[in-house]
Parts: C-alpha cells; structure tokens; sequence
C-alpha cells in the first residue's frame, strides 16, 4: 500500500477544511464595511459646503452680487452675530441661495495681535452632531476693506489672512 498518496489526500482534505473554515469565520464574524447612507450624506454635504464657498470665492461678478473676499472684507470686526441675527446679510443671501435645504453656520477665524480670534458672523441655529465644517482662506488689503465698507484694521502694504468657516447640517 502507498502511505505517501494517503498522506497527501489526508493533507488536501485538512487544507480544504482549513480554508473552508477561515472563510465561514471571516465572513460571519467581520462586519464588512459598506458606505452608510448617514456617512455618504455626511461626505456630500462636506462637499457641498466646500464648493459652494469655493464658488463664492472664485465667481464672476456676473454669476453673482458678491465675491466671498468682499463679503468678508465688509464685515464690521467690532459686531457678532445672534442667532437668527447676522452680521453678514450680504453672505448669508448668497449661501441661503446656494444651499436652500442646508442649515448653516459661519465663523470668520484670523490673527490679531498674535491671538486667534473667531468671530461668529452668521448664526441659523446650533449643528447637529452630523455637521460638517468646510473652510476657505480669504486675503483682505487695506484697499478691499476700505472699498467694501469694513472695518478691518489693516495698515497699507500689510495684508490679513481670514478663514471662513461654514459649518452645515441637515434638518
């Protein structure tokens, strides 16, 4: 009798059994991530909230009444908005008509005097735990502040970096 060939089937079948078996258990106990619908939304609406500042940044004057630098730069720093009481009509006009089924938020966030200030300028009401932040840098000159009626303090020749954060959810 050939003991090597019944070895060698005893092994074929004890690798079978061992890869059946590691894929039973792999596929019963690991929970296979797939995108969840509240993760795909959370995704899009960052999204979302990301290219409408982008487009409000980079828009022709022709697409719309005010570029994002304008309507940062015609902020009055010595004011913050109230809920439902913003400081920013003219940006909350523009979001309100670009994201009409999104809640939102903004906050401007920049240097002074070597401290980071946060200045809420639009308040619609307090995120959900599914909001997502999207943010865009603005460069104010002492010359666009001056034409769009700001009161940044800007010395000639200086320049102010700005982050405009939009914080969005869905209701």
């Amino acid at each position: 009798m050939n003991d090597q060939a019944q070895l060698h089937t005893l092994e074929g079948l004890g690798a079978a059994v061992l890869v059946t078996m590691t894929i039973l258990i792999i596929t019963q106990s690991t929970v296979v991530v797939t995108p969840q619908s509240e993760m795909f939304m959370q995704v899009d609406l960052k999204q979302t909230a990301s290219d409408t500042l982008t487009i409000l940044d980079v828009a022709p004057q022709i697409a719309i009444q005010h570029n994002l630098t304008e309507c940062v730069a015609s902020y009055n720093v010595s004011t913050e908005a109230t809920l439902l009481g913003g400081e920013l009509e003219i940006l909350d006009e523009e979001l309100s008509a670009i994201l009409a089924d999104t809640m939102y938020n903004v906050d401007l966030a920049y240097m002074d005097n070597g401290n980071l200030t946060v200045k809420h300028v639009v308040i619609n009401g307090m995120p959900t735990d599914n909001s997502v932040v999207a943010r865009r840098l603005v460069t104010l000159y002492n010359s666009t502040v001056t034409n769009s009626g700001g009161t940044w303090d800007i010395a000639d020749g200086d320049l102010l970096v700005v982050e405009v954060r939009l914080t969005a959810w869905q209701t």
